[in-house]
């Protein structure tokens, strides 16, 4: 790369073709591509094809990247016609990265994607190492090159010479000489000499010659009518150093302006979390306000219930022994009015078994002499119908009186039958008689029976009354101890809740410390990580310094500054809005005048005739 930009000094630092550096370059920069690249993994096994298709590297940078740029330089290399192969593709890609100037920017994007490098890369490979943060430094020098390509007419896809002169880059300090004759070049190499850019760069920018391999150790001495020669080459470099420089500058430029920001976002997140902690720091005083406050309450409330549970079980004590007393002397009542009652309801019992009985019995009677009544009333109809007969006969006898004497026999028997019929009657009264005795006897035994029973029944009505006032009795005691259980368990709940209200606030304590603790440590790593960055800034700022310094003195040393310069020591406030300087707000020369100003005060840029660049 050295060799490329010290040959295209003679171009102007514009080149059209590629030529014998710029070829090298690209041979060694796919060689750095290629090393360890194991390729897409879209089989088991990793064809030679995989191994040489480079686009996926392509396609990694244009989708991390946010420029557009990379887009439009990756379509235009696909959609050109005559490449055909992959390779031929990113061949292309590069050399209009080049002449784009973000050849460097693209191959930082790619090297930062360690992650997606280890899915193409083998673990040993050169963009996994830590050396390739030296390429993208070096890739930066690049950018002085103006670059013009024709890729319609290259033909990339073909494979390119792989083969590199090392002896153009072997680092020799030589002194400017005379030209000599014997020059050997191998083919497509450039005569000027070219040497790094070191202590000697003044030397190795001149026209030198090349001996051949064999005097290659021999001393050159340098022609005289070169002198003015050498020193336009002399100042060409001082003006690429410059340029390498001043784009180094604009790169910690960037760098400390994202810290810039990473520090406002730090000191951001450091206010809102000391806020956080002041914020924290009051809720916990009030916590700690609140749970002393409740601590005392709870002390007081347990003291006054723990009282209040005392006189409850002195009194539950007394009232458990009146009503233990007042038990036993009902149960003794109950038990002997239990004892009544039931020799009361065996009595009623033997009693309604007798009336039963006596119903029965009656029933009985009532049939006898209904049956009775009915034997009667037939014997009165035959009576009367043997009345009739009789005054029937009467009448035949006394018209048949002129019978008498042939009936008188039978006459006699018919004297026989009615005085046995006569017989039959007398009984039959006598026996209607005695039933009606028995009726009478029967209903003076249903009225004793009723008088009895409604003295039973009168005593069965007291006795009512009293088992319906022991009832009422028995139900306001169990009324009364169930209003007592209700107070107790009232009183346990509210135990219980206490209880669970401490155990609440033992729960809030101890989440309290550890929050209090984690606070602690993150404000701590919060400090901890204030102060690293602290430090990083304040070392960048020194780096900075030093650039600065460096700069200075390469300008006053090509004597291209106008006007002198104030010193850092002598100023601590901006020369226009009078702002004093800290590590946040740096210092900043002006180009024309000198004086110091702030970044706010410096942002304004002009064309100067001491520099390129405004």
């Amino acid at each position: 790369m050295k060799d490329l930009l010290n040959s295209s000094l003679r171009h102007e630092r514009l080149l059209e073709k590629e030529y014998f550096p710029l070829k090298h370059f690209f041979i060694v920069f796919e060689h750095i591509l290629l090393h360890g690249y194991t390729g897409k993994k879209s089989f088991p096994l990793t064809s030679a094809a995989n191994r040489r298709d480079l686009w996926p590297l392509i396609e990694l940078i244009s989708k991390k990247s946010s420029n557009t740029d990379v887009l439009e330089i990756s379509l235009s290399s696909k959609e050109m016609t005559n490449i055909r192969t992959s390779l031929g593709r990113v061949r292309a890609w590069l050399r209009l990265a080049l002449m784009q100037k973000r050849l460097a920017d693209y191959f930082k994007i790619l090297v930062e994607q360690k992650q997606e490098l280890k899915d193409l890369y083998e673990s040993h490979a050169l963009l996994l190492s830590d050396e390739i943060s030296i390429i993208t430094g070096l890739l930066v020098g690049l950018n002085v090159l103006d670059l013009n390509f024709c890729l319609k007419e290259a033909s990339l896809d073909q494979p390119s010479e792989t083969t590199i002169y090392y002896s153009l880059y072997l680092r020799e300090r030589r002194i400017p000489s005379q030209p000599t004759l014997n020059n050997t070049h191998p083919p497509g190499a450039i005569e000027d000499q070219i040497d790094e850019l070191d202590d000697y760069s003044s030397l190795s920018s001149s026209p030198l010659t090349r001996t051949s391999t064999q005097n290659s150790d021999t001393v050159i001495i340098c022609n005289t009518n070169d002198v003015s020669t050498f020193d336009d080459q002399r100042i060409s470099n001082i003006i690429d150093q410059k340029n390498y420089i001043e784009e180094l500058h604009r790169n910690l430029q960037k760098t400390v302006s994202s810290l810039q920001e990473r520090l406002q976002t730090v000191e951001q997140t450091n206010r809102s979390l000391i806020e956080d902690g002041i914020v924290q720091k009051f809720r916990i005083e009030q916590l700690e306000t609140d749970l002393s406050k409740a601590k005392t309450e709870k002390e007081q409330i347990q003291a006054f219930y723990q009282v209040k549970i005392e006189a409850l079980n002195a009194d539950m004590a007394v009232e458990r022994e009146t009503y233990q007393n007042s038990r036993t002397g009902l149960d003794l009542l109950y038990n002997e009015l239990q004892k009544k009652y039931n020799d009361e309801c065996l009595s009623k019992l033997d009693i309604e078994n007798e009336y039963q009985l006596q119903l029965s019995q009656k029933n009985d009677f009532i049939e006898a002499t209904k049956l009775m009544e009915k034997d009667m009333d037939f014997k009165t109809t035959m009576y009367t119908h043997m009345k009739e007969q009789i005054d029937g006969i009467k009448d035949e006898n006394i018209r048949l009186s002129e019978k008498l004497q042939i009936e008188s026999n039978r006459n006699e028997e018919y004297e026989h039958q009615t005085q046995a019929l006569e017989k039959e009657n007398q009984m039959l009264r006598q026996t209607i008689s005695q039933l009606e005795t028995n009726i009478e006897e029967i209903n003076r035994e249903k009225h004793a029976l009723n008088d009895t029973n409604e003295s039973l029944s009168r005593e069965l009505a007291k006795i009512d009354a009293e088992k319906t006032s022991i009832e009422t009795d028995l139900r306001v005691e169990k009324d009364f101890r169930q209003r007592l259980q209700q107070t107790l368990t009232s009183e346990k709940e509210k135990v219980s809740s206490l209880q669970f209200d401490v155990h609440e606030l033992n729960l809030i304590k101890q989440e309290y410390d550890s929050y209090k603790k984690e606070m602690t440590k993150q404000h701590n790593d919060l400090q901890k990580k204030f102060q690293e960055q602290e430090e990083t800034i304040r070392e960048l700022a020194l780096k900075l310094e030093v650039s600065i310094k460096r700069e200075d003195e390469f300008r006053e040393k090509d004597g291209l500054r106008l006007s002198t310069w104030m010193k850092d020591e002598d100023v601590k406030d901006c020369c226009q809005c009078k702002k004093e300087f800290s590590s946040l707000r740096r210092k900043h020369h002006c180009r024309n005048c000198g004086q110091i100003f702030c970044e706010a005060c410096a942002g304004t840029k002009l064309p100067l005739p001491s520099s390129n660049k405004p």
